[in-house]
């Protein structure tokens, strides 16, 4: 090889490493969030797994910078037929399998959150159904839906924050508000309208319904709210993986112009952020490389503003 066939080679690589791999990336621009002492950030994760794989490290950077942190998990991830099936070995589940999948899905939360610098009194299960939000939103606003999986049609008792909720639309906004009311968020954290997966799309609405009312209510206290994705497509497993690895948006999302926010995590925030995700036993078994492709060395935001 010449060196002027070097150069030209030298030349093109460094003018790779300045172009954008897609348009998405060039709309990517790099924050802190403005973190500090007075953050209080509320994660509302559709299913146990969610509030790590997106927010992993935003949990981590505001417990260090002495700020407060509630996780509010909507459902417990009790209704994933294969999760089920894998993890107990059986080829039909019964309400009781079910159950008590969702019984070891909030035990494995509990660890992740207490890996990620959390206290449990900080986390809240909701207990609505898993795979029935979507429901909640159109059919069942006002009439009680029934889980196919445990076959309940409200929430545990020791779970339920305004009593006599049932597994209604009204009911699930009324419980958020009652969270956001009693822990006051500055900055709140949940999946997008634009996620693929119809718990995390209608998460969005619910918490965004809860903060409407709130607002209304409390005008001069309107938090910021920012979205991490979880579902697109074959998005991030597409994008490789490993530590050192960056997580760029995914092709062909409607970001509708908006900005994507790229925060950066040391490496410290990285593993602690690995080890959470290995927490969930059970979702490892089915979906491990999906999980541990949300371990890079950056994660990704919207604002909703």
């Amino acid at each position: 090889m010449s060196v002027l066939q070097v150069l030209l080679m030298l030349f093109f690589f460094a003018l790779a490493a300045l172009v954008p791999a897609s348009a998405q990336s060039e709309k990517v621009q790099a924050t802190d969030l403005l973190i500090s002492h007075a953050t209080r950030l509320i994660v509302f994760s559709p299913h146990p797994d969610d509030e790590s794989l997106g927010a992993g490290g935003l949990i981590q950077r505001v417990l260090k910078a002495g700020g407060k942190v509630k996780v509010v998990f909507i459902t417990s991830g009790d209704g994933f037929p294969e999760g089920v099936e894998e993890e107990d070995h059986i080829s039909h589940p019964t309400a009781k399998d079910y159950r008590k999948y969702g019984a070891e899905r909030r035990e494995e939360a509990l660890k992740a959150a207490a890996t990620l610098g959390m206290k449990e009194h900080d986390v809240i299960f909701l207990g609505f159904p898993d795979g029935g939000l979507s429901y909640l939103r159109s059919k069942f606003r006002a009439h009680p839906y029934k889980s196919p999986f445990t076959e309940e049609n409200r929430p545990p008792t020791f779970e339920c924050i305004v009593p006599h909720t049932d597994y209604t639309g009204q009911d699930l906004s009324r419980e958020i508000e009652r969270v956001i009311a009693d822990f006051r968020p500055n900055l709140v954290a949940t999946t997008p309208t634009e996620d693929q997966h119809p718990d995390h799309n209608s998460t969005y609405f619910f918490v965004k319904e809860a903060l409407g009312h709130w607002n209304k209510k409390h005008p001069n206290l309107k938090p910021r709210v920012i979205t991490f994705l979880i579902h697109f497509g074959q998005w991030p497993v597409a994008q490789g993986s490993g530590n050192g690895s960056r997580l760029d948006p995914p092709d062909g999302f409607p970001d509708k112009g908006r900005e994507w926010i790229s925060f950066p995590l040391k490496p410290e925030e990285v593993e602690i952020k690995r080890k959470a995700i290995m927490e969930y036993h059970t979702q490892m078994l089915v979906m491990g490389r999906f999980l541990m492709s949300f371990a890079r060395s950056n994660e990704l935001y919207m604002p909703d503003d």
